[in-house]
């Protein structure tokens, strides 16, 4: 199996680079097996580049507060391929991670070396399998806009294992975003691709794009009616860096559909500068931190949990 990209001194930084998370869904994608590798997950895999600088971006706010004395206990929900708690384990914290069997399965042998706890959850019909107050964190990133169903459960149980003063952090496409009034004005809609959810999904028996958006407003009021705190909660645009690069280096990999796509995300993440400037609140995305009340307890490291919650 390949390695990942190795400090040069041998040691843990604070903050992995952008080339080293690069390097990790390089890792990752070549260690695919045979099978996955012409089904073009590899090239899924290492398409992730273009959301680098928001992973990095959460990293940065994890650790900007980081205790004295002991490592920061992370809960990564919904990890997919595991690279955001990869580089967070090789920062030097506790990490655990969770996703369907599908995404655990295939990806758990690899960051599992590297420090990650990664676990099966569907969380539509289960408990996450961990103790009360077992994190110091759990990051909840371009997961919400997925689900199903109300999103309420899933954010009672982050925050049952979150231990007191502990903190979510949400990342989610922003539904009232400029390019979606935009389109709306226009007559488009906003949902995802019509084609893709008709056709390429009619065998499903469950979708897989996303369910439901929200905007600030919805997403302050899902984390307070929940018994957060919101502590931040703002609109943000992808780092056009980590757009450039996967212009550059994917592109040749895409259809032309897909092509047009790519383009015009990374004329959206320049945009994103200057209405971040501006103040103006048009971007793609939303961004919140909120913490738990304290006042409830909480238990010394990652503890699992066998709870199966009964399906409503």
């Amino acid at each position: 199996m390949p390695q990942p990209i190795q400090d040069r001194a041998g040691t843990n930084r604070r903050e992995p680079s952008f080339e080293e998370f690069v390097a990790m869904l390089d890792f990752l994608a070549e260690g695919l097996d045979e099978k996955s590798q012409k089904q073009g997950c590899g090239i899924w895999v290492r398409s992730g580049v273009a959301m680098a600088g928001t992973k990095l971006r959460v990293l940065r706010r994890i650790v900007r507060d980081a205790p004295n004395g002991r490592a920061l206990r992370l809960l990564d929900l919904g990890a997919q391929v595991g690279a955001l708690a990869a580089c967070a384990a090789k920062m030097g914290l506790e990490v655990a991670a969770v996703d369907y069997p599908s995404y655990a399965q295939q990806f758990a042998p690899m960051v599992t070396p590297l420090g990650v706890k990664y676990l099966t959850c569907d969380v539509a019909r289960e408990a996450l399998p961990f103790n009360d107050g077992s994190f110091d964190w759990v990051t909840y990133t371009d997961v919400i806009e997925h689900h199903a169903f109300s999103p309420r459960r899933v954010l009672a149980e982050i925050r049952r294992v979150l231990a007191d003063g502990g903190r979510i952090l949400v990342t989610t496409p922003n539904h009232a975003s400029i390019y979606n009034r935009m389109s709306l004005l226009l007559g488009r809609s906003v949902n995802d691709d019509f084609v893709h959810y008709f056709e390429t999904c009619a065998d499903r028996d469950f979708y897989p794009g996303h369910h439901r958006e929200y905007t600030k407003k919805e997403l302050r009021s899902a984390l307070e009616r929940t018994g957060f705190r919101v502590e931040e909660l703002r609109v943000f645009d992808e780092d056009p860096g980590s757009m450039l690069y996967f212009l550059r280096h994917e592109m040749k990999y895409l259809g032309a559909p897909e092509k047009r796509s790519a383009y015009a995300n990374f004329a959206a993440a320049a945009l994103g500068k200057m209405w971040a400037a501006m103040q103006l609140p048009f971007g793609r995305y939303l961004w919140a931190v909120g913490e738990k009340d304290k006042g409830t307890g909480g238990e010394e490291g990652i503890m699992p949990r066998n709870t199966t919650r009964q399906n409503s």
